[in-house]
């Protein structure tokens, strides 16, 4: 496995201009910070936490632009009852205002995102994680949309806690070998190159990104954590791959709109409804009714 050479000049360039000890020390005390305003025994501005959040997700980070291929994406919406008939009502918000949507996970006010689950496995996993994260209830109706990635695209995706995983060396079951090894040798890298302290630093931010993204929703959470859709979700990255709250480890993203424009196809959608809900991502439902076709250009569902 060969990292680009963009890679090894990134880290070795960070390895000698920064000091391990006082980044170590920044991290940790902005990681504290953070967490104070999160839990209400600290009040942050709206400045202090994009300027945190900055330095940690700027500066404490390393991207990686590997190219993941061939993902399918699962979202669902409540429907009342009254199945929806065009795909841009199961996508993502096209009317926006300075007010709507409301602060997400990882979307600003007025900002919209498509957040969905992945399907790996040949199995109800993935409904069941977005049904979750849906919040769905017992007797609610919801109208799923499946959508895969178009042939020949490549997404670039921020995945959150991948180097904790790679530290262990526990392979998530939707990455690739691929993908994992090229992590891999990336941090063996950061090991010979990096000091013990500066290490910390990059794993410490690592583990707290993964921490407040799993972590169930609130109002101050949100307040932090869509402070990193600003640095997160550039041109040069097409959305953030993390945890589901309710379902720990099952992989859930979220997209810029052009990304699934450019790079998604949507390929049918139906009516699920929920006969029971146990906690957490377990539910019992059954599928009602399935889309024949979704027009191409309009986007009309034909159930």
């Amino acid at each position: 496995m060969v990292l680009a050479p963009e890679l090894i000049s990134l880290i070795d360039q960070k390895a000698s201009v920064e000091c391990g000890y006082t980044n170590l020390l920044h991290s940790s005390v902005y990681i504290s910070q953070l967490n104070a305003h999160i839990n209400g025994t600290c009040e942050l501005t709206k400045h202090e936490i994009e300027s945190k959040i900055d330095y940690l997700a700027g500066c404490m980070t390393i991207t990686l632009d590997h190219p993941i291929n061939e993902l399918e994406f699962l979202r669902v919406r409540l429907c009342e009852g009254q199945n929806f008939t065009n795909v841009s009502d199961l996508s993502y918000i096209k009317e926006t205002s300075c007010s709507f949507p409301k602060v997400g996970r990882l979307n600003l006010t007025g900002q919209a995102l498509f957040y969905a689950s992945i399907p790996v496995k040949q199995d109800d996993m993935a409904l069941r994680v977005v049904l979750s994260e849906a919040q769905a209830k017992q007797f609610d109706r919801l109208n799923e949309l499946r959508s895969h990635q178009v042939n020949g695209t490549v997404l670039y995706l921020r995945i959150i806690g991948i180097w904790e995983q790679v530290r262990r060396n526990e392979k998530p079951y939707y990455l690739s070998q691929d993908t994992f090894d090229y992590y891999t040798e990336a941090r063996k890298h950061m090991i010979k190159q990096f000091s013990r302290e500066l290490l910390f630093a990059y794993e410490l931010t690592d583990r707290f990104f993964a921490d407040i993204l799993s972590r169930q929703g609130s109002e101050r959470l949100y307040q932090v954590t869509s402070a990193l859709s600003n640095v997160f979700l550039t041109e040069k990255c097409d959305g953030v791959l993390y945890s589901s709250v309710k379902a720990k480890g099952e992989p859930v993203v979220a997209l810029r709109p052009q990304v699934v424009d450019d790079k998604l196809e949507h390929q049918f959608a139906t009516e699920v409804f929920i006969e029971k809900s146990f906690g957490y991502e377990f539910y019992q439902f059954k599928t009602l009714a399935k889309t024949s076709d979704i027009d191409k250009m309009s986007g009309k569902l034909e159930w």
